[in-house]
């Protein structure tokens, strides 16, 4: 009860009839083409960057080394080839959400970027190092 029914006096001012519809497909130019739906990858939402950035922090003394074998190929980062026994392994055991790993790409230490041999210059004379790590990308 109360409710409304679809009634023919509410509904004939906005309802078009089929020949109205056709009407306007006739009117169209014939070469005209539809446009096409956008495909499914399209409307995706793009993906998400797997690259990861973090602070790294180690402290040196008592002649511990830092524990990591680096690549400095591309002349900018330091490409962790491994982590061995040291303060980076440390590091890790005490932070594993933030653990480096192999691959991973130390781009800065105590603000020093752009210049691998600068960066591992920093790695042995500072006593603390403040290291900027990127996962991915």
């Amino acid at each position: 009860m109360g409710n409304k029914c679809c009634a023919a006096e509410e509904v004939a001012g906005g309802q078009k009839d089929i020949t109205e519809a056709q009407r306007s497909l006739a009117t169209k130019a014939p070469d005209a083409e539809e446009p096409e739906p956008a495909s499914p990858a399209a409307a995706e939402e793009p993906k998400k960057s797997t690259t990861r950035e973090w602070t790294v922090t180690l402290k040196k003394g008592g002649g511990a080394r830092l524990g990591v074998d680096v690549d400095l190929t591309d002349g900018v980062t330091m490409l962790i080839d491994s982590v061995n026994a040291g303060l980076m392994e440390e590091w890790n055991k005490a932070n594993p959400d933030k653990a480096v790993k192999q691959d991973d790409r130390v781009i800065s230490v105590n603000g020093q970027r752009g210049n691998a041999t600068a960066l591992t210059e920093v790695c042995k004379k500072d006593d603390v190092l403040e290291m900027l790590v990127k996962r991915g990308d």
